[in-house]
């Protein structure tokens, strides 16, 4: 493997948290050879969860550095889209179907049917952040009420 490759893999990593808002991701080190090992700690999974993504041809790790396999940024890209979908409850067959609609030489017919499952999964989500922004004002309206019940019309002290 030429010495330019090993280099292309030890870059700085540019990976934001998937759950930014919680923070309790580690930071990933400056420099990293992207092997299954530490992307796992990157993306906080385990080595079997990209193994079964490797294994269902959602990922693939076709570069070696030395003796080991490693994964590209590409694949890096596409693991954090897995990842995310997963975590709000998307299929993973639709994600395989839409990924595999991404590719290439994926043929027109079947890139049309990956469109329409990832529109159709946008419409879903989409009706989703309705209900919760509903169920989320609902919710913020009966804190404040059951506030007032507590402390009366005066704010609560705060430290």
């Amino acid at each position: 493997m030429s010495n330019s490759n090993h280099e292309r893999h030890a870059e700085k990593v540019s990976l934001a948290p998937l759950d930014d808002q919680d923070g309790d991701q580690a930071t990933p080190p400056e420099t990293r050879i992207l092997t299954i090992a530490n992307v796992a700690e990157m993306f906080g999974v385990s080595p079997l969860k990209l193994r079964y993504y490797e294994f269902r041809g959602l990922v693939e790790r076709r570069n070696r550095i030395e003796h080991q396999w490693v994964y590209s940024w590409a694949d890096c890209e596409r693991l954090t889209l897995i990842i995310k979908c997963r975590k709000i409850g998307v299929r993973l067959g639709d994600i395989a179907l839409i990924i595999k609609a991404a590719d290439e030489d994926t043929p027109k017919e079947a890139t049309m049917i990956g469109q329409e499952r990832c529109m159709a999964l946008v419409d879903r989500l989409e009706q989703q952040r309705q209900e919760l922004a509903a169920a989320l004002e609902e919710l913020s309206h009966l804190h404040a009420v059951l506030s007032t019940k507590i402390f009366g019309d005066s704010e609560p002290k705060r430290d």
